[in-house]
């Protein structure tokens, strides 16, 4: 039988001024808990995976985010449970709340520091995208 595909929209947000992006660290009791995302979730029906990006921030963090440019291109990786197919755009915060829901914590970090922390599988190919990112040159 063919595994589920499980699209899904998250978010790189940056920090322009400090050139940090923010990373966060799943909850342990979730899947692939204990390990560092781009924050985001599944894509419902009839939602643009942006309009999914924004949602799913505004009831994770309860923060609302300006969405910019995709960060590289669509994601597919096989998981037991399904086939995870991730879109990451940029992002900027408008709000800066931070109610965990999903996260144990958020760290924002440099460039060259995001490659030093256990991300999920699915991420890991944009991680090394972002590396060779100037978040200076991203336009909201």
């Amino acid at each position: 039988m063919a595994k589920k595909i499980i699209r899904v929209a998250g978010v790189a947000i940056i920090d322009q001024k400090e050139n940090k992006v923010l990373a966060g660290k799943r909850n342990a009791d979730r899947l692939v808990g204990g390990m560092w995302e781009f924050p985001g979730g599944k894509i419902e029906k009839g939602e643009t995976p942006q309009e999914a990006a924004k949602r799913e921030l505004e009831e994770e963090f309860h923060d609302e985010v300006k969405i910019g440019p995709q960060l590289g291109k669509t994601v597919s990786y096989e998981y037991d449970f399904g086939i995870v197919e991730l879109t990451v755009f940029f992002a900027k915060l408008l709000t800066h709340n931070f109610d965990l829901i999903a996260h144990s914590k958020v760290e924002w970090l440099s460039a060259d520091q995001v490659a030093n922390l256990k991300w999920v599988p699915a991420d890991a190919p944009l991680v090394k995208e972002l590396a060779k990112t100037s978040f200076k040159d991203i336009n909201f």
